[in-house]
């Protein structure tokens, strides 16, 4: 009885995760050189798409994930896009938010929501518009387009010639408000140097200048210093890692992968059980004095698993979803999409992670139990017969 209520209690915080499961199975998924949406094609779902040139100029009913090289979106977008590129540009009309990392980001056409980008350089162009908040991490930033809130500025130089409906706020190390510039609240920056107010700027709330705080920092830390831009950073890294293992150990993440398949709820719990039960075994053996040494190379193997349970975590969902692909490294790929981005949704993102911590541990460790030997204590020599 109490076994059957503890799985009902599992079941119940597995629900949501399975849910999200079985909605991403049903989702739009776009690989290749060239990944496109034409013009006059509809996707009635959200889109994941990958490849070196990525142009979506039809329209797509949900939200779009996407990761290459040069992006386009020229049609229209029913939810948010999330996109990393060296090259992005949304020329179309985007019904959500956008959040953008690249080398070069720019804005050409409508946004409803909020804008988030970190990149070397961003730009909203004169026709662009953006309904919410602008938030930009990079090393320059042109507005040339409508805001109609907030906008907060982490970059060396940012030229202002539009209106913000709302308040500006800037780190920077030249600001200029160009003639038809118009701030509607407060105007705060850090900076050396006075901003340039050609004639014709308007500020209609308060004016305020900070002296910037003496620190040594790099030009990177002007992106990452930037909370989003951090997160993305974040996001690009792991990426990276899950296919550089895709790449190495190939055959190692199908067999692991393949053993949660077999049984998926027994991996969740070993993995569920694990994330209680190895921190009172290192605690333990810490707080023993004589067990430090083993505690600590207990500590260590366990940040490994915990390191590697998303990755891992990854693989397996993307073979769950993927079914057909055969090649690991799309596997990964698509797997690590999902599970980078979800991170970066609220309260999904902590539900994924927990996901990925438990199952993607769980998976290590059965593995783990199911190569390992039992060790054999009988040191008696092996009896050898001699031939005559």
């Amino acid at each position: 009885m109490k076994r059957a209520r503890y799985l009902g209690v599992i079941g119940l915080f597995l629900l949501p995760i399975l849910m999200w499961v079985g909605v991403a199975s049903a989702q739009s998924f776009r690989t290749g050189d060239n990944t496109m949406v034409t013009v006059d094609e509809v996707v009635d779902s959200s889109l994941y798409a990958s490849g070196r040139t990525i142009d979506i100029a039809g329209e797509v009913k949900g939200d779009v994930f996407c990761a290459g090289q040069n992006v386009t979106v020229s049609g229209t977008v029913r939810g948010d896009v999330i996109c990393a590129g060296q090259t992005l540009r949304i020329s179309g009309k985007v019904e959500g938010d956008v959040r953008a990392a690249g080398q070069t980001v720019s804005i050409g056409g409508e946004v409803k929501g909020n804008v988030s980008a970190a990149s070397q350089s961003f730009t909203l162009e004169s026709k662009g518009k953006v309904g919410g908040d602008v938030a930009v991490g990079g090393d320059d930033a042109v507005l040339n387009g409508t805001v109609g809130r907030d906008v907060s500025l982490g970059s060396a130089t940012v030229v202002v010639a539009n209106t913000v409906g709302r308040n500006l706020k800037a780190s920077t190390e030249n600001l200029t408000l160009s003639e038809r510039a118009v701030v509607g609240g407060d105007l705060t920056y850090t900076s050396k140097n006075d901003a340039t107010v050609t004639g014709g700027a308007r500020v209609k709330g308060t004016t305020h200048r900070y002296e910037p705080q003496q620190e040594n920092r790099s030009d990177y830390g002007k992106v990452f210093g930037f909370g989003f831009g951090t997160a993305l950073y974040v996001v690009l890294s792991l990426l990276l890692v899950a296919l550089a293992l895709a790449l190495l150990f190939p055959h190692a993440l199908h067999d692991v992968s393949g053993l949660a398949a077999a049984a998926p709820l027994k991996t969740f719990l070993v993995g569920l059980g694990a994330s209680f039960g190895v921190p009172v075994i290192i605690v333990g053996l810490m707080v023993s004095v004589i067990g430090i040494p083993l505690g600590l190379l207990v500590l260590l193997s366990w940040l490994l698993v915990l390191f590697l349970a998303g990755p891992f975590f990854g693989y397996y969902l993307g073979r769950l979803i993927w079914r057909t692909q055969k090649h690991p490294v799309l596997i990964m790929l698509v797997g690590s999409l999902l599970v980078l981005v979800a991170y970066l949704v609220p309260i999904l993102g902590a539900v994924t992670f927990m996901a990925a911590i438990w199952m993607g541990s769980g998976m290590l460790l059965r593995s783990l139990f199911h190569r390992t030997p039992k060790p054999s204590y009988n040191l008696a020599p092996a009896k050898t017969t001699h031939k005559k």
